[in-house]
């Protein structure tokens, strides 16, 4: 019964992993085909192993193999792999691309020129789906929400932002400003107005989390490959120097590092 139990909860994991990283089955399936390329599978018994090896990953093994199986027929009908008769699947040049738009890359530069920057908008309500793209957009830029309509970034991202605006024909609707270098408001300090903003307590106790269940497992497998990807598609990746001693994410980031280079 515990095993059933524990097989459920994986099971529900893994739903909820792939969810929150690959938005289709068949992103997932370009992951794997990119996953079990790194294993050096034998060309002359791919058939067998790739269904041995998906089999033998914790993660991976919860995933249905025909579910699969048709979303890498219909990333080969989207031109994203190409397939071979006793050869593994390849992803195309076009493949890797669509997946780049999808997995987060960790940024280990992070150039700052420690000015922090304000973002507001005052866009009417005829433009209201322009207005919610435009949430999206800032936080995809790592923008943090300081209150309605008013957002705010270390990134100067006036560039981007000019781009969009020409896009959705929001001139005169969105206003950045430079909060110089201090960039704090009111008796709140900089770094304790950045921890709030960006709730990075919340985000670090998932990487503490993921660092724990790691350390637990003596091996890091597809599933905590994914969770380590899901956990940071939602960290802004803010500078170095705003980031609080207790961080943990630089650290989680070093275990994945050689994997996630191989892969990608």
């Amino acid at each position: 019964m515990e095993k059933q139990s524990r097989s459920h909860e994986l099971r529900n994991a893994t739903l909820a992993l792939t969810e929150g990283l690959f938005a289709h089955m068949v992103d997932f399936g370009l992951w794997t085909i990119i996953y079990m390329a790194q294993l050096s599978v034998p060309q002359s018994q791919h058939g067998q192993l790739f269904r041995a090896q998906l089999a033998a990953d914790r993660f991976l093994s919860e995933v249905n193999y025909d579910v699969l199986k048709s979303a890498i027929q219909n990333a080969r009908k989207r031109g994203w792999i190409t397939t071979h008769r006793h050869a593994l699947p390849e992803i195309t040049r076009e493949g890797k691309k669509r997946l780049s738009s999808i997995i987060p890359r960790y940024d280990e530069k992070r150039v700052w020129d420690r000015r922090m920057h304000l973002v507001t908008y005052d866009i009417p309500e005829t433009k209201k789906e322009d207005r919610e793209k435009l949430r999206i957009h800032l936080r995809r830029l790592g923008c943090g929400l300081l209150q309605d309509s008013v957002w705010i970034t270390p990134y100067n991202p006036i560039d981007t932002l000019r781009k969009f605006i020409n896009e959705h024909d929001l001139g005169g609707t969105i206003i950045v400003s430079d909060m110089g270098k201090d960039g704090s408001i009111g008796e709140e300090n900089l770094q304790d107005m950045i921890i709030r903003i960006y709730r990075l307590e919340e985000l670090n106790v998932r990487y503490e989390s993921w660092l724990h269940e790691v350390k637990e497992a003596k091996c890091i497998d597809s599933g905590f490959l994914i969770l380590y990807l899901s956990i940071l598609r939602n960290d802004p990746q803010l500078p170095f120097s705003l980031l609080p001693r207790w961080w943990r994410g630089s650290e989680a980031y070093t275990r994945v590092q050689a994997f996630l280079e191989k892969l990608l």
